[in-house]
């Protein structure tokens, strides 16, 4: 295969980059032309930003602007659009580059989807206002304060179901750490008793899975470096490496849980859940929210919440093991997907494709869930990634 270089420049200086060496923010959109950028989007996050180019906005043509930002090179014949110029400054980055866009969802009942009581929108426009739209509607929609007078203490004690500042770091991480060559969309599922943000894939694996939890991981390269950078301009990161930190610094100052992480083995997703603090939505909510979140859930539990025996091929398979990482939608998901498979004779592997369709959920969704009741000791795997099947571990 050859190798595809082109000349782009680099603080002014002309530098020749392999297409293998380049991130995939940082290279050209062939796609994409000037006229598909907005000069508004432009000037909005120039005079948002730290850049010393906010003192030639009235001065400078678009251009210039574009080059001067390095989202845009400058050839001979055209102006060339970097995939970084798209996703910032595109009215539809997702028309250019599928999955750019952030999917919303917000279950109103216990039920979620098991109801139709729900909205779903999604927020398109460059990535650094889908990240502020959705935090706008978070805050002018879901987060609530309580304010709560101690006796004996002269100031009362205040708090929100949602620490605002956590979940900004969660969904800007999401954005900035997503692939933007796979299709799927950041979703945000907002659920009574927590708030779930997912992005694919999944940190790279010479991450370890603890430091990472713990906000004690370093990063030896970015997926995204120049959302990276542009963000920082705009405040919408910090240093990079330190989102985690803040997640888990914000929940402790509110009084929250801490939040969960959770992504397979192969890294394919990250789920970060924030789940609502301890004071609001009492009784059955606080329930849940304390079995999904606790280490010693029981078989007796397990058994009221699961159908645990389950007949298929004249065997007998018995479902045991902790499941304080699946969700009570994904228990539902995984009971159907059981029923389903008890019912169909010599019915015994599935892979995610055909959960996916018999679920009638997204494959990655699927393939999440799969993973997860894997790792509860349910299914066991054979197989790589793509083509994995999964079988009903038959436990003596």
């Amino acid at each position: 295969m050859n190798r595809i270089e082109w000349n782009i420049k680099r603080d002014g200086i002309p530098m020749i980059l392999s297409i293998q060496s380049v991130p995939f923010d940082d290279r050209v959109n062939r796609k994409a032309t000037i006229e598909d950028l907005r000069r508004g989007y432009l000037e909005d996050f120039l005079r948002d930003s730290k850049s010393s180019l906010v003192d030639e906005i009235n001065k400078s043509s678009m251009e210039d602007l574009l080059v001067s930002l390095e989202v845009a090179d400058e050839t001979d014949t055209e102006l060339n659009i970097r995939n970084i110029g798209v996703l910032m400054f595109t009215e539809r980055p997702d028309k250019f580059i599928p999955g750019a866009q952030i999917d919303l969802v917000k279950f109103n009942t216990e039920e979620a989807e098991g109801s139709d009581d729900f909205f779903e929108k999604t927020f398109y426009g460059p990535i650094w206002k889908q990240v502020r739209d959705v935090l706008d509607y978070i805050n002018t929609n879901i987060i609530e304060e309580k304010v709560v007078k101690i006796q004996g203490q002269a100031e009362s004690e205040r708090y929100v179901n949602y620490p605002y500042n956590a979940l900004e770091e969660a969904i800007v991480n999401a954005v900035f750490h997503k692939s933007y060559r796979e299709p799927e969309p950041v979703e945000v599922r907002i659920y009574v008793d927590c708030i779930m943000i997912i992005n694919y894939p999944g940190v790279d694996k010479y991450i370890s899975q603890e430091k990472f939890k713990s906000g004690k991981a370093k990063a030896r390269k970015y997926r995204n470096r120049r959302i990276g950078e542009l963000f920082k301009e705009i405040d919408l990161s910090e240093k990079q490496g330190t989102g985690i930190t803040k997640i888990l610094r914000e929940l402790k100052k509110n009084g929250s849980p801490e939040p969960l992480f959770d992504m397979d083995e192969d890294r394919n997703y990250l789920e970060t859940t924030i789940f609502i603090r301890d004071g609001f939505n009492q009784g059955i909510m606080s329930e849940k929210m304390s079995e999904k979140m606790s280490e010693k859930n029981s078989r007796d539990s397990w058994k009221n919440n699961l159908d645990h025996r389950v007949i298929i091929d004249q065997k007998s398979f018995w479902i045991e093991g902790k499941y304080s990482t699946m969700s009570e939608l994904e228990l539902e998901r995984l009971h159907r997907l059981l029923v389903y498979m008890e019912h169909t004779k010599g019915f015994n592997a599935i892979t995610s494709a055909k959960a996916a369709k018999i679920l009638d959920i997204q494959p990655k969704t699927a393939a999440r869930l799969l993973s997860k009741a894997e790792k509860n000791n349910i299914f066991e795997s054979e197989g790589k990634t793509k083509n994995k099947i999964y079988r009903l571990k038959r436990i003596s």
